[in-house]
């Protein structure tokens, strides 16, 4: 039993000695861990296992660092289904699979609705296995076509890499620390090679160009990036995490028990209102019969008087109304610049003695008068408040998504200086939302053209459009059904069969592109070679798709054959 027991020891400290030489390693040179490696290897059990999305996520982080090094970027989209993520494969080195697009068409239920988080949390890893289940297929497929060919055919057809890694939107990591540990568990065994994790409220979730957003602390956050990597530590990954936040136009934060927030936090600054809790004033509103617009119109009319500031602005605010002379008010403003910088993330605490110090004592803000009738704290959102967040959030992280409301250069500019100042070897990610109006954004069509190229130099390094393959199945569909529905066949011939030739896209031959050939290859090598019930043999339709006269117009043109 002695004997046992030693060796037990033996093979766990081994295995902590091997997490510790991975940790070292360049991939983890900036990453910071709360625990130990002992935690890590007590939390395994004795079945090592492997996982395919762990060969996908050191793909995805050296695709990711190669562009960061190149001032370049990866540019997705969101794939909806296997055609999308094969279409996607021949142009784009990473594959986008987000949260709106699965509780708009996709979910667990079936049931579709709006992106606030209340679908069922294997939603994601479900379309995510789906993906990657046909990214394998079709990889199979395409070995056993090419390895049919003779050298020479090879050597024309060009080889297509289908395994390209996928990022998944996990949302807010759907519940307490717990729940996101489940999330990344079922995302890494389903093919996931990056995960984003926000810090908005799980209870409040919203899609990130709604309005009414309300952000965790920054505490709890980390907590939930922390509780990623520990699940990924766990079955020995190396999943990238994308740190996402929303606090440029978030307008609420749960709680003040971070002094990390404590800078943007508002207050009321109207003495008069002391004692006149907004939500109790709303309550008594409530018990009166009040409903509806009677009870906005108190709400707005409280918020008009109350002079909401952060505790900074207050302070300057009173700096500049006191009675002292103008080099004596510079010298007070200069001191309170230095004390109260961003990167200082004062508690309110420490900023009321430092006020004090400088002879401001009577100072009226009080920041829970003005709370919501959900407890909510009133938060000044802005790119600052982002890159607060983004420092807070790197050392526990691979990727910083700073949420914006529109594709402004200015913005992104300041918010990757900011984040250099304290982070510099960050990665950045950049979401090139389909919810921007672009033809509205004051860009000419060269502007957009380089957007992205422009950002990536500024070191956002990933780049994608959530639900272009949402928007993109949309419109081709209204367009083809219009004009199907008026045109009959010459629509479809028209819009898709020869649009499918001219571009060479594999579906023209779908039989094929569905894996008839592959499964023709299967029933031959089970009966020794030969089947005389093979899908693609003599008399099949696709062989109309080989040496093909057709009429285009009043002009006869030939078409090639399929490159299926």
């Amino acid at each position: 039993m002695a004997s046992m027991i030693v060796e037990e020891e033996r093979r766990f400290q081994a295995e902590v000695a091997e997490v510790e030489k991975w940790w070292s390693s360049e991939r983890f040179k900036r990453t910071k861990r709360p625990y130990s490696a002992r935690d890590i290897v007590m939390l395994r059990g004795n079945l090592k296992q492997e996982y395919a999305s762990n060969e996908l996520a050191k793909k995805l982080w050296m695709t990711l660092k190669t562009h960061q090094a190149n001032g370049t970027s990866s540019r997705t989209f969101g794939a909806l289904d296997p055609v999308q993520v094969t279409m996607m494969a021949k142009h784009l080195d990473t594959i986008y699979v987000s949260g709106w697009q699965c509780s708009s068409t996709h979910t667990s239920t079936n049931e579709p609705g709006p992106d606030l988080a209340d679908y069922p949390y294997d939603t994601v890893p479900n379309k995510v296995e789906h993906l990657f289940f046909a990214q394998q297929y079709h990889d199979r497929k395409q070995r056993e076509a090419r390895m049919s060919m003779s050298r020479e055919e090879r050597a024309k057809t060009p080889f297509i890499d289908y395994l390209k890694p996928i990022i998944a939107d996990g949302d807010t990591g759907f519940g307490g620390t717990t729940a996101t540990v489940k999330l990344c568990k079922l995302f890494v065994e389903r093919g996931t090679a990056g995960v984003h994790i926000e810090d908005q409220s799980s209870v409040t979730k919203k899609c990130g160009h709604m309005a009414g957003k309300v952000l965790v602390s920054v505490c709890e956050h980390i907590n939930r990036l922390v509780a990623a990597r520990l699940e990924f530590d766990v079955m020995g990954t190396e999943t990238v995490l994308v740190a996402r936040t929303d606090a440029v136009a978030a307008t609420l934060i749960q709680n003040n028990i971070d002094a990390r927030d404590h800078q943007f936090i508002l207050g009321v600054t109207d003495p008069n209102l002391k004692g006149k809790d907004l939500a109790i004033v709303l309550a008594e509103a409530m018990a009166a019969g009040k409903t509806g617009p009677e009870l906005q119109a108190i709400e707005d009319n409280w918020l008009s008087i109350a002079q909401l500031k952060t505790f900074s602005d207050c302070v300057v605010d009173a700096i500049k109304k006191s009675n002292v002379g103008e080099a004596q008010q510079t010298r007070m403003l200069n001191e309170w610049k230095n004390y109260s910088s961003f990167e200082k993330c004062l508690s309110n605490r420490q900023a009321r003695e430092i006020a004090e110090r400088l002879g401001l004592t009577n100072l009226f803000w009080d920041w829970d008068l003005p709370r919501t009738r959900e407890g909510f704290y009133r938060f000044q959102g802005s790119v600052m408040a982002a890159i607060v967040r983004g420092w807070a959030f790197a050392p526990h992280a691979d990727l910083i998504w700073m949420e914006t409301s529109s594709p402004n250069l200015i913005e992104c500019t300041k918010f990757a200086e900011g984040m250099k100042t304290m982070r510099p070897e960050t990665m950045l990610a950049y979401n090139l939302s389909p919810s921007f109006n672009w033809d509205a954004s004051g860009m000419s069509d060269e502007e957009m053209k380089d957007f992205i190229p422009k950002i990536a130099k500024l070191g956002y390094c990933w780049q994608f459009i959530t639900l272009a393959g949402f928007h993109a199945d949309a419109l081709i569909v209204e367009t083809f059904a219009k004009d199907f529905a008026r045109r009959g066949m010459l629509a479809y011939v028209e819009k898709i069969q020869r649009e499918e030739r001219k571009n060479g896209v594999d579906t023209l031959a779908h039989q094929k592109w569905s894996g008839a050939n592959y499964y023709d290859k299967v029933l031959k090598t089970v009966q020794g070679g030969i089947t005389s019930t093979a899908a693609m043999g003599k008399g099949g339709t696709e062989d109309q798709f080989g040496e093909t006269w057709a009429t285009a117009g009043s002009s006869s043109v030939v078409i090639a054959k399929s490159r299926m």
